[in-house]
C-alpha cells in the first residue's frame, strides 16, 4: 500500500512538472520569439542540471560495481555531455549571440549518444528473455519507419546543401535511430504490463526526444523554427521523464542489497 501511494504521488508530481514546463513555454511564445528563446534557454540548464545531480547520486550509490554500477556510470556520462551542451548553447545564443553550424553543442550532444545506447543495453538486459522475435521485429520496423523518411525528407528539402551540412544533419536521425530500437523494446514491455510506468520513463524520454528532433528537422526545412519554438517542450519533457525515471531507481535500488536492476517482479 505504501509503495502504491508513493508511486501515485510521484505520478502526480510528474504530471505537474510536465504541465508547468509546457505552460511556461507556451506563454513565452505568446509573448514573442525573443521571450520564448530566453525562457526556453534558461529552462534547459536547471532541468538538465537536476537530471545530472540525480544521475551522479545514483552513480555514487553503486560506485561502478556490477552491471548496474556500470550502467549508471554510462548514464551520468551521457547526461554530462548533454548538460554541457545546454550550457554552451545558452552561452552562445544569449551571451555571444553567435551560433555557428556545426557548433560546439553538436559535438557534445552527439558524443552523448553512444553512452546512452550502452546504458540502454544494460537497462534492458534483465529482460532479455522477455523479448520475443515479434517484439524485436516490431522495434526494428519502427526504427526503419522513422529513419528512412526522415533522412529522405531532410535531403529532398535541402538539395543544394553542402556535403558537410548533409552529413551533420544526417548524424542526428542516425543517432536517434540507434537508441530508438531499445527504447521501443522498453516501451513494449510497459504496454505488455511487464514493468511499471516509472521504470519505463527513460525509454519514453528517448522517444519524446526523437520526436522533438524530427519536428525540429522538418520545421527547419522552411526556416520556420526558432530557438524557443514549442517543439522545445518535448525536449524539456524528455529531461523531466529521464529525471523521474532515475529518481525511481534511486528509491528502489539501494546497494548493497541489490547488485543489479533487481528482479523483474520488483519493477511491475
Amino acid at each position: 500500500m505504501q509503495t502504491n501511494l508513493v508511486g501515485l504521488k510521484s505520478n502526480k508530481f510528474l504530471l505537474f512538472c510536465l504541465l508547468t514546463v509546457g505552460f511556461v513555454v507556451v506563454i513565452s511564445n505568446l509573448a514573442g520569439s525573443q521571450a520564448a528563446t530566453v525562457t526556453t534557454d534558461l529552462l534547459y540548464v536547471p532541468v538538465s542540471g537536476g537530471l545530472l545531480v540525480l544521475s551522479i547520486i545514483i552513480a555514487v550509490k553503486f560506485r561502478g560495481s556490477g552491471e548496474t554500477g556500470k550502467a549508471y556510470l554510462l548514464f551520468v556520462t551521457f547526461v554530462s555531455f548533454w548538460f554541457a551542451g545546454e550550457v554552451v548553447w545558452l552561452r552562445a545564443e544569449l551571451v555571444s549571440h553567435l551560433v555557428p553550424f556545426p557548433e560546439e553543442t553538436d559535438w557534445l550532444y552527439l558524443a552523448g549518444y553512444p553512452f546512452l545506447l550502452a546504458f540502454m543495453i544494460y537497462y534492458l538486459k534483465p529482460f532479455r528473455n522477455a523479448f520475443s522475435k515479434k517484439m524485436v521485429l516490431n522495434a526494428s520496423l519502427a526504427t526503419a519507419i522513422f529513419l528512412v523518411p526522415t533522412v529522405y525528407t531532410m535531403y529532398s528539402f535541402n538539395p543544394a546543401a553542402s556535403l558537410q551540412g548533409i552529413v551533420w544533419a544526417a548524424l542526428y536521425p542516425l543517432s536517434d535511430a540507434m537508441v530508438l530500437f531499445p527504447a521501443v523494446l522498453g516501451v513494449t514491455l510497459f504496454l505488455k504490463g511487464k514493468v511499471n510506468l516509472l521504470w519505463s520513463l527513460c525509454c519514453i524520454a528517448i522517444i519524446l526526444n526523437i520526436i522533438a528532433d524530427s519536428g525540429f528537422l522538418f520545421l527547419d526545412t522552411d526556416n520556420s523554427v526558432h530557438s524557443g519554438n514549442p517543439v522545445n517542450i518535448l525536449y524539456l519533457w524528455a529531461y523531466i521523464l529521464f529525471a523521474f525515471g532515475i529518481y525511481s531507481h534511486v528509491k528502489l535500488f539501494i546497494p548493497p542489497k541489490m547488485k543489479s536492476f533487481g528482479k523483474v517482479d520488483d519493477l511491475k
